[in-house]
């Protein structure tokens, strides 16, 4: 049972009292804590105590931690086991590039959201773009969540942070006519690389599903691409998120191309569509700087992002009125908001209209 004790005390100096509260916290465990002088002050705090353990919101002070060692434990325990390597990477970027000697060191009771606003207000300051900050808020929000999962604290301070406004560069994306020079180029030139730069243009894939893809995953009957693999810092991951996981369609040409290409292709144990020369996984910068740049310069085409092909592909296909919620299921995005927010800039404002007034009926 709860209560206020008082306790003497008897030294060389003298004598005296104080007082002390006695409880059981949330765990089941006896606390046994301070020093007051006055019984009055003892019971407010026993008050405040009671009522904390009452509503949920208790925490012993003993555990509070800094956020450097909150993320730390986050890192180790969640993200290297359950998150992907680039993301695993990505969090330790955020935690020792822009975390560690401002909130980081702070006690995780007492980090705001003002404190976190003024963080997001430093980082645009310095130069980070919106997508960069979110990010690294969301990253916050994580870990704060996780020190509420394991009973460290109640509250998250990043919880209902807004989001910036995404202030992403506008992308560039090849024409009809430099699309055909550069695929005229490539099969002239480097035979090797033109298929995934073909594949790429009529399919929107990514350069790492590229790396990854398998011919089993190619369903030459239904002329399906199954997308389901991802290649990233050396390793075999899935997809970007749960809605790139997707089947993609294939036309007559890509067909024909990958047909050809499967008799002639560097045999590969692994079975991939787009080796390199020994068989094994391309290396992404490899394929950028001695194929793709190449072409593109050959080709008098001006230089864009391998990752640029897929904005490419979403593009001719809404510039000829294709749905785009057809490019939504084909690219993987996961809701139509995100390719009309990606792409609305190259829709005409009937179209634009007409998808909003859909969103609005479902």
């Amino acid at each position: 049972m709860a209560k206020v004790r008082r306790r003497n005390w008897n030294n060389k100096n003298g004598s005296g009292s104080y007082w002390q509260i006695d409880y059981t916290d949330s765990t089941g465990k006896r606390v046994i804590k301070g020093c007051f002088n006055r019984k009055v002050d003892a019971e407010a705090e026993l008050a405040r105590v009671l009522n904390s353990l009452g509503q949920g919101t208790y925490i012993n002070k003993k555990k509070d931690i800094t956020f450097n060692e909150a993320a730390d434990r986050y890192i180790k325990y969640h993200a290297e086991m359950h998150c992907k390597p680039s993301t695993y990477n990505n969090y330790k970027g955020y935690l020792n590039n822009h975390l560690k000697d401002c909130i980081g060191k702070k006690k995780l009771n007492d980090i705001t959201s003002l404190d976190i606003q003024k963080l997001m207000h430093e980082k645009v300051n310095q130069g980070l773009s919106n997508q960069t900050v979110n990010h690294i808020i969301k990253f916050i929000g994580a870990v704060f969540q996780k020190m509420i999962n394991d009973e460290l604290m109640y509250k998250n301070p990043a919880a209902r942070i807004k989001k910036l406004k995404s202030n992403h560069k506008k992308f560039k994306v090849l024409t009809i006519e430099e699309a055909e020079l550069a695929l005229k180029t490539a099969e002239e030139y480097f035979p090797d690389f033109y298929p995934m730069l073909f594949t790429a243009l009529y399919t929107g894939m990514r350069e790492g599903e590229l790396i990854a893809l398998t011919w089993d995953k190619i369903n030459w009957e239904k002329r399906e691409i199954m997308v389901d693999s991802n290649y990233s810092l050396g390793e075999i991951t899935t997809p970007k998120t749960k809605h790139s996981i997707r089947r993609i369609d294939m036309s007559d040409k890509l067909v024909e191309v990958l047909m050809k290409w499967k008799e002639e292709y560097p045999k590969s144990s692994l079975n991939l569509v787009f080796p390199n020369q020994v068989g094994n996984y391309n290396d992404p910068n490899n394929i950028v700087k001695r194929r793709f740049y190449y072409v593109l310069d050959l080709a008098g085409v001006e230089r864009i992002r391998f990752h640029d092909l897929r904005h490419t592909y979403a593009s001719l296909l809404i510039s000829q009125n294709v749905s785009p919620k057809y490019v939504q299921s084909q690219l993987g995005h996961g809701s139509i908001q995100i390719t009309m927010d990606t792409y609305s800039h190259i829709m005409p404002e009937d179209k634009i209209r007409a998808v909003k007034v859909l969103d609005g009926l479902f």
